[in-house]
C-alpha cells in the first residue's frame, strides 16, 4: 500500500461512522491489532477549548526534558499526518502507508471511522517507536470517545469546556461536563482546567471522588500578568517567570494547567525541571489560536468556531483598542453559528462572510443576516475577502482576523478542508 492508496482507504470511511454507544468497535479492532495501548504511557486530555495548546505546552516540556513523546491532535492543519507525531515530527508517509495496509486486513475494520483509523495508527507507531510517554487528545467529548480506551493514564486532564456538540453530547453544560469527565479513570490523578464554571467543577469534582481520584485545579489568584500583547503573554506563577506565544488570558490558564500536568508527571518519575517548563513556553505556538500572521497591516488567524472560543477571540480583539475590528468569518453549519455571530457582532466594525472553503460551511448570504443589524457587512469569495479586508483598515489602526472555523484557517496554509479527515 503507498502513502496515496493510505490516504484513498482512510477517506473511504465516514468521519465518525455509526452512532456509538460502547467502545467495542475500538476495542475489537484493537485486539485485532494486539493492543498497542496497554504498552504506552498516557497523559489523557479532553475538553471543548484549549486540548491543542496545553497539548503542546505540556509536551514540548517533556520533549524538552529528554523524553521521546508522543503527540496524538485533530483534526490536522496543514497534511494528515501532523495529527500524530513524535518530538513535533509528523509520521513519515511510508509509516502511514505500513501501518494502514496492516489496519485494512483486520477484519473489523470495515466498521470503524476515519478517527478509529487513524487512532490505531497513532498507537503502532509510538509503540514501535518506543515513545516514552504518549499525550493523547480526545476527539470529541470523553466517554465514548475511542481514546478513552486506554486503562490508566498517567493523568487525565479536562480543559475549558462550553456548549460545542451539543447534538452528541447533550444541550446543557452538566451534561457536557459528564461526557468530558468521563477520561477520569480510577485512582488516576485528575487536572481541570481553572476557568471553568462552577457547574462544571462540580460535576468534575464528584466524578474524581467516585473514582478515587486526586484532583487537581490549578490557582489562579497565584498567577500575575506581567505584560501582555498580540505577540503572547509573561505571567509569573509561584515565583517562576514565563512567556507564551499566543496571546489572551485564556491561554494563561491552558499554561496552568500544563504546568500542573509537568508536575503529576514527575510524581511518576518523569523528571521536567522549571527550566524545561520556561523554555518549551517560549518555543510553542499552535496554528491557528489567535495566531497573529502579520504585524503591519495586523493580522489574525484564529479557528475559534464555538461559544468558548469565539469569547476568547472577542476579548483579545477589544483589549488590543485597534480599529476598525474587520472579521473574516466562515461557519460550519454543525456549528452553533447563532451564537458565535451574535459574539462576534458585538465588537466587529466590519464582517466579510465567505463559505466556499467547505461543503459544510453556512452559506454566507445566510451568515450575512446574523450581523447587518449590528455591523457593515460583506459576502465574497474567500479568494478576495482579505485583499477587501487590507483595503477596509487601509491608513487606520484596524485589524483584521480570520475566525469561524478550523476548515477556514486551514486554508491559509494552503489546504482545502472539503475531504478533511
Amino acid at each position: 500500500m503507498t502513502y496515496k492508496e493510505a490516504m484513498i482507504y482512510i477517506q473511504s470511511f465516514s468521519k465518525r461512522g455509526a452512532p456509538v454507544r460502547n467502545l467495542s468497535r475500538i476495542r475489537n479492532l484493537l485486539n485485532e491489532l494486539g493492543n498497542p495501548q496497554d504498552n504506552l504511557k498516557f497523559v489523557h486530555i479532553a475538553g471543548t477549548n484549549g486540548k491543542g495548546s496545553t497539548l503542546a505546552l505540556s509536551s514540548v516540556a517533556a520533549i524538552e526534558a529528554g523524553f521521546k513523546v508522543g503527540q496524538f491532535t485533530s483534526p490536522y492543519m496543514i497534511r494528515y499526518n501532523d495529527r500524530i507525531r513524535i518530538n513535533n515530527e509528523d509520521i513519515p508517509d511510508e509509516n502511514v502507508a505500513v501501518l494502514c495496509k496492516k489496519i485494512s486486513e483486520c477484519h473489523v475494520a470495515p466498521e470503524c471511522s476515519q478517527f478509529e483509523i487513524t487512532f490505531a495508527i497513532a498507537l503502532m507507531y509510538f509503540l514501535q517507536e518506543k515513545c516514552d510517554i504518549v499525550f493523547l487528545e480526545t476527539g470529541l467529548g470523553g466517554t465514548l470517545d475511542a481514546t478513552n480506551i486506554i486503562k490508566a493514564p498517567l493523568v487525565s486532564v479536562i480543559t475549558s469546556i462550553s456548549p460545542d456538540h451539543t447534538n452528541i453530547l447533550g444541550e446543557t453544560l452538566q451534561e457536557i461536563a459528564a461526557h468530558k469527565a468521563g477520561i477520569i479513570k480510577h485512582g488516576c490523578p485528575v487536572i481541570l482546567s481553572a476557568d471553568n464554571e462552577d457547574t462544571t467543577v462540580n460535576i468534575v469534582t464528584e466524578a474524581s471522588a467516585e473514582k478515587c481520584s486526586d484532583l487537581r485545579i490549578p490557582n489562579f489568584d497565584d498567577c500575575h500578568i506581567i505584560e501582555s500583547s498580540l505577540s503572547g503573554i509573561r505571567f509569573q506563577y509561584h515565583s517562576i517567570d514565563y512567556s507564551i506565544r499566543m496571546p489572551g488570558i485564556h491561554q494563561v490558564y491552558n499554561a496552568l494547567t500544563a504546568i500542573e500536568i509537568v508536575r503529576v508527571l514527575g510524581m511518576h518519575g518523569y523528571l521536567i525541571t522549571a527550566e524545561n517548563v520556561v523554555n518549551a513556553f517560549e518555543k510553542v505556538s499552535v496554528p491557528a489560536r489567535i495566531q497573529q500572521l502579520c504585524s503591519e497591516p495586523k493580522i489574525l488567524l484564529d479557528g475559534s468556531h464555538n461559544q468558548g472560543s469565539i469569547i476568547a477571540l472577542a476579548d483579545v480583539l477589544k483589549n488590543t483598542g485597534c480599529r476598525p475590528i474587520i472579521i473574516i468569518c466562515g461557519m460550519l453549519s454543525s456549528k452553533d453559528y447563532k451564537t458565535s455571530c451574535h459574539i462576534l457582532a458585538g465588537i466587529a466594525d466590519h464582517v466579510i462572510c465567505v463559505d466556499d472553503f467547505s461543503d459544510s460551511a453556512v452559506p454566507k448570504d445566510e451568515l450575512q443576516t446574523y450581523f447587518e443589524t449590528s455591523c457593515a457587512v460583506t459576502t465574497l469569495p474567500l479568494k478576495d475577502a482579505l485583499s477587501y479586508a487590507m483595503k477596509l483598515i487601509q491608513g487606520t489602526d484596524g485589524i483584521i482576523a480570520i475566525s469561524g472555523s478550523l476548515y477556514l484557517a486551514s486554508c491559509f496554509f494552503g489546504n482545502d478542508r472539503a475531504d478533511a479527515v
